[in-house]
């Protein structure tokens, strides 16, 4: 069994989840059981997915900070089967990274093969527009101010992150400054819809044993509205009013969904004074009701995101 190790200097290698395709569904896991989140992954058959690859320089970008007196270095894991090391602390699309890799999306759209999005597909086969043309971002609005990613905020026990070492089961939530980060769609390099604030809710399954493989992640956000960004081109504010109509017809909202099963070994790199782990990414937006969404005013984000299973960044670090 391999095992992994942190120092003080953090030369160590992280577990990275390899996702399997997605379904509409998520009947893998029994989100009943979560005690902290309250939001639930939604069943609809109006769906798009998409796929980050790190090796095409996207994906979810995991990190903390080197030092581990300071802030930004995250929680300790206790579930069972879980290594006991540090949880990371942030979180963003590689676009927003302080590897700052030149990335311009978090994924890319898998193909015209969609459930339910007949407008948009029939506006990009008309206008012969390539699946591969349209990104999803997680992103920062402002360049570089990298500790306003999604973040772990004050890491407290019971209100930011809950797990017990008699449980398999890590439940985090990761805020940020609504101001400050974005969820966007984008053709080529165009924004061409913004997406509302959503915390992001993460569900670790660590498995029947200390091992990797049997692993399960999950990554969610709330219900959020969708809005065509301003001053389009032609071709692009087509495209964008083809989307708002499918969303329409699906309930008015969006939510963004990622699971993954097993985990391989990326490398860190390390940047900015953080240690950065670039995960795979494959994750679905559905349409849904937007009715047991809040109002904006009534959300308040502070800070948040360690990641996407980014329990795997870091998993396997005791010897067997």
């Amino acid at each position: 069994m391999r095992t992994y190790s942190v120092s003080m200097v953090f030369t160590f290698t992280a577990a990275l989840t390899t996702g399997f395709p997605l379904a509409v569904e998520a009947a893998t896991f029994n989100y009943n059981q979560l005690q902290l989140i309250k939001a639930r992954p939604v069943e609809s058959s109006t769906f798009l997915s998409f796929s980050g690859n790190p090796n095409e320089n996207q994906g979810l970008a995991a990190f903390l900070n080197l030092d581990p007196s300071a802030p930004g270095f995250g929680h300790t894991e206790i579930s069972l089967n879980s290594p006991g090391n540090p949880a990371p602390y942030y979180g963003v699309g590689r676009n927003s990274s302080p590897e700052e890799s030149g990335a311009t999306r978090t994924a890319t759209l898998t193909g015209l093969e969609i459930g339910g999005f007949s407008n948009f597909v029939n506006y990009l086969t008309n206008n012969g527009i390539s699946a591969d043309s349209i990104g999803l971002g997680y992103g920062l609005k402002t360049e570089e101010n990298f500790t306003e990613a999604w973040n772990l905020g004050d890491d407290l026990f019971g209100e930011d992150w809950l797990a017990s070492p008699t449980s398999t089961v890590e439940e985090r939530i990761y805020e940020a400054d609504p101001d400050a980060v974005e969820i966007f769609l984008s053709f080529n390099d165009e924004k061409i819809i913004n997406f509302g604030y959503s915390p992001f809710y993460v569900v670790l399954e660590y498995g029947e044993t200390p091992a990797t493989e049997d692993d399960f992640e999950s990554f969610f956000t709330d219900i959020i509205p969708a809005k065509k960004q301003a001053g389009l081109s032609s071709l692009a504010d087509g495209l964008a009013e083809a989307f708002l109509q499918d969303v329409a017809l699906g309930g008015g909202g969006i939510q963004t969904i990622s699971e993954s099963f097993a985990v391989e070994d990326p490398p860190i790199v390390i940047n900015n004074g953080f240690g950065i782990f670039n995960l795979p990414f494959p994750v679905s937006l559905r349409a849904a009701s937007l009715k047991s969404v809040p109002e904006p005013s009534s959300i308040i984000g502070l800070l948040t995101i360690g990641s996407l299973g980014l329990s795997s960044i870091l998993k396997k670090a005791k010897s067997q």
